[in-house]
């Protein structure tokens, strides 16, 4: 390590690896949201040709069909927001607990809109759960490579000098071995 690069301080614990089956949840429901999606934007361009229809060839109830036509439009974008803001971007902060029951009404509720995506929450909602307990259950943290959990060695405590800034094992120096200044309390 350079002198231009200090050591982390003491207190510093490098983030913790996701589950194995949260990366599956956020996958599925990303999925889903896509497909979503897709489905609002072919329900746009319905809604356009229909916009376009009742202008040049009025009937009798064309501002009832264009109003419920907007609101159906409107609320399919807002479903999207919310299964995003509510489930995607909960799982992606990895808060797995709080993203699990949006995730599940948001599939149940998708069931009746595209069996696909709602199918694809409800899986999602599934791994969730795994995820939980996976992260509740583990006891060390995974390696990035295979999943498996790598034991690694409790964390000495350490000391930083006063006058450098240099870190120290406590206990290992009395006096800070680049500026003599005391090390400890």
């Amino acid at each position: 390590m350079s002198g231009a690069y200090p050591p982390p301080p003491a207190f510093y614990h490098p983030p913790a690896s996701r589950p194995p089956s949260a990366g599956t949840a956020e996958t599925l429901v990303l999925v889903a949201l896509i497909l979503q999606l897709i489905g609002a934007a072919v329900l746009y361009i319905a809604l356009t040709f229909l916009f376009g229809v009742a202008a040049f060839h009025p009937f009798p109830f064309a501002w009832l069909a264009v109003s419920a036509a907007v609101i159906v439009g409107v609320v399919g974008f807002l479903f999207l927001y919310c299964a995003y803001e509510f489930s995607y971007a909960r799982i992606r902060r990895g808060e797995y607990q709080a993203a699990q029951a949006p995730t599940l009404v948001i599939g149940i509720l998708s069931l009746f809109l595209g069996i696909i995506p709602g199918i694809l929450y409800i899986i999602g909602y599934v791994k969730l759960g795994d995820a939980v307990r996976e992260q509740q259950t583990a006891s060390m943290p995974y390696s990035p490579g295979y999943g498996f959990p790598t034991p690694q060695a409790p964390m000495a405590p350490q000391v930083a000098c006063r006058g450098c800034g240099r870190v120290q094992f406590a206990g290992q120096f009395a006096f800070c071995p680049h500026c003599g200044q005391k090390l400890g309390p």
